[in-house]
């Protein structure tokens, strides 16, 4: 086997280098391991690298491609950049924490392949991405949000007094210009104009909240002062793929290293960092919460006293963890009160990063929009400026959907005896997608194997070989999607990314569809015995079956595309499922006790079993 196909994963053009930089250069690369980037565009492999040099003769080394976006040309210069900054002169933190750069790096269709190095060169470092579920992660995560300041930011600096919106819109950078996926979601998803002053979120008359995109001179956060922005030397997009930590759970919580500095900065706002990590944690436990949990955890994060009994003991941990890890840096410092308002309003900041990011789920970006929003709220009151004015009310995600790709719909067979009813809302026209994925002629597929309730004996049908009749009330077929979508996530959770298969993607596009149509039915027959809040919650439901049925065919799963893209879509892909089982579940629970005991259902259709 030509040794170039081991790193087949990089692409054909960039295996092709590699294997040319290991003849011209007689270096040879061995043991390579691919690692974890959290969801970044980057790729990470592990390599031992045996030089002709005989100083260096053999040792670890991470080979990077870096992510093909607008930063990506600027990297191997700001990794110099940040090497070469030192705190006062103090080379201990560039050398205990900072990858360094071993070889030249070599430009690949419009990216870099770098070749990367750290203190000790130790084999069993992997990124943190990979060790989320370890009890260590507080204690980890709350020393990188200590050393981040007391040992990289010892001299501190600032650079003039700025106001609350201002500092906002610095932390977002780009990010709020027109067409950007925030500003995009904010007014397709929820209605909402940037300019929109007020918001009410969630219920009516709950507690008015600044609409955190609202950045303008007009805008209440524009009214309050940062006298003190701390800057100094950040690394900019600061997330799980991009620290490297050991292996081991017992191993030294100090020892971590950062890698891709594309976005190094040596005069950022300093609290955009650790709060950014934060979230990234965050969102890790987000899809395993439920909605009151998620409530006592906006609390939580933005300073209320909550009882937090409903968040994982490990996540309050980590929060805990990084919110106090600066108190001895600032100790030395009098900027208490300045840090505590910039942590809220670089809150507000990350969170809204998190609801422009595709792949998340409706659900878990609707949240972080709630965060943003909840952030600016406290910092207003943390400076005695809350002055609410009349606010808009916003329930959460539209009905709208995004534009669909092509998918493959099977109509289902139904009972005879139920005609269609008419759609509640107008369907998008389905038009094939450039690059879609594509699956050979279908199997067919049986009556609605998706939904099927519980046996009598509380036993739970296996998807796979259901009977082929399908329920014929709302709440077993809710509780049903529950078993086999279920089984379907799981065992996406399990798979490599880009290993799906397309017969596997095209079942489960049927399945969604099939099901949609047969929810659709059932609301329809039930009529007035469903009220408008539980007909609201069904039709959510529905939507979030269309979006697996689309995130099912996203282009990105086709063997040619490169693994970062085939690693988002599969992201994507699971979040939609996720997303649509806790969108099931609260619906199911919604409907009225009749409905699961006494259905209405057509003349002659069987009674659910169990």
């Amino acid at each position: 086997m030509e040794r170039s196909s081991r790193f087949a994963r990089f692409g054909a053009r960039a295996a092709a280098l590699l294997e040319e930089w290991q003849q011209q250069t007689h270096r040879q690369l061995t043991s390579v391991t691919w690692l974890d980037t959290g969801g970044s565009g980057a790729l990470l492999a592990s390599v031992f690298v045996r030089d002709s040099d005989p100083k260096n003769t053999k040792r670890r080394m991470i080979i990077k491609l870096c992510s093909p976006d607008g930063d990506s040309s600027m990297e191997p210069g700001r990794l110099v950049s940040a090497r070469r900054s030192t705190p006062e002169g103090d080379v201990t933190f560039p050398r205990e924490h900072l990858v360094e750069q071993l070889y030249d790096p070599m430009p690949v269709d419009g990216s870099w392949l770098m070749f990367q190095g750290f203190a000790g060169n130790d084999e069993t470092m992997v990124t943190l991405s990979t060790t989320l579920r370890q009890r260590r992660l507080p204690q980890v995560a709350g020393e990188i949000a200590r050393s981040l300041l007391a040992g990289w930011n010892p001299d501190e600096h600032t650079e003039g007094e700025m106001t609350a919106a201002e500092f906002v819109a610095e932390v977002l950078d780009r990010r709020l210009e027109p067409g950007g996926p925030l500003p995009v979601w904010v007014r397709d998803t929820l209605g909402l104009g940037l300019d929109t002053p007020w918001l009410a979120l969630g219920r009516p008359g709950s507690a008015p909240l600044p609409n955190p995109v609202h950045l303008a001179a007009s805008c209440a956060l524009a009214g309050g002062v940062v006298s003190y922005p701390v800057r100094g030397r950040a690394h900019g997009d600061l997330h799980p793929g991009n620290i490297m930590v050991p292996k081991e759970p017992g191993a030294d919580t100090r020892r971590y290293v950062l890698i891709d500095l594309s976005r190094f900065d040596k005069g950022a706002l300093l609290a955009r960092d650790p709060v950014h990590l934060l979230l990234c944690l965050v969102a890790d436990f987000l899809p395993h919460l439920s909605q009151d949990a998620r409530a006592e955890l906006l609390g939580l994060l933005v300073g209320r006293d909550t009882p937090g009994l409903l968040i994982p003991q490990g996540l309050q941990w980590t929060v805990d963890q990084m919110r106090n890890a600066p108190e001895d840096w600032l100790s030395a410092r009098t900027i208490s009160g300045e840090w505590q308002a910039q942590w809220l309003l670089s809150m507000q900041a990350c969170a809204l990063m998190f609801t422009a990011r595709a792949r998340y789920g409706e659900q878990d970006r609707w949240w972080f929009f709630r965060l943003a929003a909840e952030a600016a709220g406290a910092y207003l009151r943390s400076v005695d400026a809350y002055e609410p004015g009349e606010a808009v009310f916003v329930p959460g995600p539209r009905t709208a959907e995004p534009q669909v790709v092509h998918a493959v719909v099977v109509t289902p067979k139904v009972p005879a005896q139920m005609a269609p009813p008419e759609r509640p809302e107008a369907e998008p026209e389905v038009e094939p997608a450039p690059g879609s994925v594509r699956v050979p002629d279908p199997t067919p597929v049986r009556e609605s194997p998706a939904v099927s309730p519980e046996a009598a004996d509380g036993s739970h049908p296996d998807p796979e070989t259901a009977a082929e009749t399908p329920p014929d009330t709302l709440p077993a077929l809710l509780i049903g999607l529950r078993y086999t979508f279920g089984h379907r996530l799981e065992a996406l959770r399990e798979q490599e990314a880009g290993s799906v298969g397309a017969e596997s993607l095209g079942s489960l596009r049927e399945q969604a569809d099939e099901v949609r149509t047969y929810v659709s039915m059932l609301l329809g027959a039930a009529g007035d015995a469903v009220g408008e809040e539980d007909r609201s919650r069904v039709h959510e439901v529905r939507r979030h079956l269309a979006r697996v049925a689309r995130a099912a065919n996203d282009p990105g799963f086709s063997p040619e595309k490169p693994f970062y893209q085939r690693d988002l879509a599969h992201r994507a892909l699971v979040a939609a499922l996720d997303t649509l089982l806790g969108s099931a579940r609260e619906a199911a629970l919604g409907l009225p006790a009749g409905q699961a005991t006494d259905p209405i259902r057509p003349e002659g259709a069987r009674a659910p079993s169990g």
